[in-house]
């Protein structure tokens, strides 16, 4: 499993955002007041950790560029309900893309949430594509 951690200006309130708003289920944060600020998220069976956006993780000239060239992709378990998800996340104002069937045969949608984007897609199950 790969975890990626994301630089964001307060772990908590991006965390806060996307449990809330967005969906996603917090597995663990440390106390606000700790020497180690970070918040870990989950969506399907992804997992993303919410740091502090320190100098040292992420230095004040890379700021404007926050999540350039990257693009989080996360795809769900058949478990997960993608029009659900999607739901949330245009209720929560961060889709950019609608869910659409793309070209590779997923059903996915885009999202910019804390400056970082995101692509949330799901193996369409034989029998689905023609449903939508």
């Amino acid at each position: 499993m790969l975890t990626v951690f994301l630089a964001c200006d307060d772990p908590y309130q991006t965390a806060r955002l996307m449990t809330e708003r967005l969906g996603w289920r917090l597995q663990f944060a440390t106390p606000a007041d700790s020497d180690d600020q970070l918040a870990c998220v989950s969506l399907g069976d992804a997992e993303v950790m919410l740091g502090t956006a320190e100098e040292r993780w992420l230095p004040a000239a890379s700021r404007a560029h926050r999540g350039a060239g990257v693009t989080v992709y996360v795809r769900l378990p058949q478990t997960e309900d993608i029009a659900i998800v999607h739901e949330c996340h245009a209720g929560g104002g961060v889709v950019t893309h609608p869910l659409s069937q793309r070209p590779w045969g997923e059903l996915a949608f885009d999202a910019v949430i804390a400056g970082y984007r995101f692509l949330i897609a799901q193996e369409i199950v034989a029998g689905d594509a023609g449903d939508s």
